[in-house]
């Protein structure tokens, strides 16, 4: 369930989200099998199916952009800065029930994904804009990906599957 809210109290190390996050199109596949690979075996015991996706962010911007992870619960991680003309793929899954985004913990709960902002990596807080999950959450692709400009605050495409 999204809304339950036991064991969040306090700063919680985030285990996973930054190992699923790269650079380079082959580690993220290693990085995600590791990330299955680490769940437990009973943690898909009960709960709805789930789907990796990827998510490709492209900078077509001047000056790099920032990206945050924002999850249930106002906990947020920072996924890295994205150089001009450069790009970000974040690994996560879907589940297959309502279509939520999350990336697992080590100890295999659901760190559920509200949204992913990127701004400015100079000036974050005042140019952040948010990317739209609602393909990746509805559709049953397993690899989207679009691209974030700069003009006052950060504009994203709407993420489109890849091939």
């Amino acid at each position: 369930m999204i809304g339950k809210a036991h064991g969040c109290k306090g700063a919680q190390r985030l285990l996973g989200a930054r190992e699923f996050v790269t650079r380079a199109p082959r580690s993220w596949l290693i990085l995600a099998g590791l990330g299955l690979a680490m769940l437990p075996s009973c943690a898909g015991a009960g709960r709805p199916e789930q789907q990796p996706v990827t998510l490709s962010i492209a900078n077509a911007s001047q000056e790099p952009l920032r990206c945050m992870i924002l999850f249930a619960h106002f906990v947020a991680t920072d996924v890295g800065t994205i150089a001009p003309n450069d790009d970000l793929s974040l690994a996560m899954f879907r589940q297959g029930e309502d279509g939520a985004l999350f990336i697992p913990r080590a100890d295999g709960r659901r760190m559920m994904i509200e949204t992913i902002d990127c701004g400015s990596a100079s000036r974050w807080a005042e140019t952040r804009g948010q990317i739209s999950l609602l393909p990746a959450r509805a559709g049953r692709d397993a690899r989207y990906g679009t691209a974030c400009r700069l003009r006052g605050a950060v504009t994203c495409a709407e993420p489109a599957p890849l091939p």
